[in-house]
């Protein structure tokens, strides 16, 4: 028949279809917006695969060892260890790198421009590495590691640059204690670290100010103590008495670091302090770890959108601290996946 030939009329092809047509608008709509939502998960996968982006065939990111730490813990943070996970390649790629670059005499990892920074950094890494997926080499580069950091203790209980026993600022130091505290969970370092981690307190309570705010270096005040600006130096000292395993909130330091956190830190996650990732690197660890879970809370309700939001469409972060993306997306990445619990120095 001719008639069935020729095209439907359009307005009775809308009306006929309207009850499906409108099921499939919706079932659309409802996949777009769920593309478009952002949720921590969302933002840390873009950005681990963006990470990976910057891996360098040897497995480095950014040519050293602490910055390939750093983004070794992003990826652990995920539960991507050298033996497991989606990204479990690069992951056992940028160990392999971190433990090539160990100096095989001193069991020095900063001989990159990272100086202790990154002997720091990465021997927490080793450390994480360590609890996660147990080997003997690795243990041995880790113990090796632990002594450079015990011969370059200072006689006020800190570290600074140089790996020497010298002089000291909290902004190194900090690196140390974690390192320690890290290694001694998986059990390397023992009776001899939980020495020399009480000789750094002393050195820690030397550099606070009384009012919750640190100092660079012992004796308290110094530049970039006050307000949003002293943020990373107290969350440093802050994480340094926590990481010591002193939680007590009546503590004549700690209770009132943690009240300059609660005043000043949600103006510096908002800011553009040159030391921004650091500060909110060990902030976020303070306040994970608060004895007040509130803390936590609170920060995670701001800080988890306001880094969102500072993702770049390319999924890296590039904003401040004039080190480079590398070092920022680890930063932010490591922040984002704290609630994981996979890492053991973030576990409660």
């Amino acid at each position: 028949m001719t008639c069935c030939s020729r095209p439907l009329p359009l307005s009775w092809l809308r009306r006929a279809a309207h009850p499906l047509a409108l099921i499939l608008a919706l079932l659309l709509a409802e996949q777009r917006l769920a593309a478009e939502i952002v949720t921590p998960d969302s933002t840390v996968e873009r950005g681990l695969a963006a990470l990976l982006k910057l891996q360098q065939p040897d497995g480095s990111f950014d040519n050293g060892a602490g910055i390939t730490s750093l983004c070794g813990m992003a990826l652990l943070a995920g539960g991507h260890t050298a033996t497991r996970g989606q990204y479990r390649e690069q992951s056992a790629h940028a160990l392999k790198y971190v433990l090539s670059a160990q100096d095989k005499l001193t069991g020095y990892l900063g001989g990159d421009s990272g100086n202790m920074y990154s002997h720091g950094f990465a021997t927490l890494y080793l450390a994480e590495s360590y609890g996660m997926s147990p080997d003997a080499g690795l243990r041995r580069a880790l113990e090796a590691a632990i002594d450079l950091i015990y011969r370059a203790q200072n006689n006020e209980g800190g570290w600074r640059y140089s790996p020497a026993p010298i002089d000291a600022d909290l902004s190194v130091t900090i690196c140390q204690i974690m390192a320690l505290r890290a290694a001694n969970n998986v059990g390397v370092g023992g009776e001899e670290s939980q020495n020399v981690i009480k000789r750094a307190i002393g050195y820690v309570r030397h550099c606070a100010n009384g009012d919750g705010s640190f100092g660079y270096q012992g004796g308290g005040s110094g530049w970039g103590t006050n307000g949003p600006q002293g943020v990373p130096r107290c969350a440093a000292g802050c994480m340094s008495l926590i990481g010591a395993g002193i939680t007590d909130p009546s503590d004549a330091i700690l209770g009132p670091s943690l009240r300059f956190l609660r005043n000043h830190v949600f103006e510096h996650l908002l800011g553009s302090d040159n030391y921004y990732w650091y500060g909110e690197y060990y902030a976020a660890q303070a306040l994970f770890h608060s004895p007040d879970p509130a803390d936590w809370d609170a920060y995670w309700a701001k800080a988890w959108p306001t880094i969102a939001k500072a993702q770049e469409n390319d999924g890296l972060w590039t904003r401040s601290d004039n080190v480079g993306p590398a070092y920022n997306s680890a930063m932010a990445l490591i922040i984002l996946q704290i609630p994981n619990n996979y890492l053991p120095i973030f576990q409660r």
